[in-house]
């Protein structure tokens, strides 16, 4: 007997997710990103003083903030950082694309 296609199981616990701290989002001034956006490394900070770096894409950005977005619990998470917590990293497979 074939499988239907989609998901099979438990659906992944969202529980524990703890929201990054953020700036507060800009309203003026705002480069949305085009396709492919690009790829990035973000230090993410929390409120208890903890750290995690995330493999995440620039969604939008202004001279002072980054909306970056990465998957947790598999779902898609944004939050506006400073641009110092960003760092640009390249995805394989892409050659002459810098992402």
């Amino acid at each position: 007997m074939a499988r239907a296609a989609g998901w099979h199981g438990l659906p992944p616990t969202t529980h524990q997710f703890v929201p990054p701290i953020q700036l507060e989002p800009p309203t003026r001034g705002i480069t949305d990103s085009v396709s492919p956006a690009p790829a990035l490394w973000v230090d993410l900070e929390y409120p208890d003083g903890s750290r995690q770096t995330v493999r995440g894409f620039a969604m939008a950005w202004t001279s002072t903030a980054v909306l970056a977005q990465w998957v947790e619990f598999s779902l898609a998470r944004s939050a506006w950082v400073r641009p110092e917590q960003c760092t640009r990293r390249s995805i394989p497979g892409r050659p002459g694309i810098r992402d």
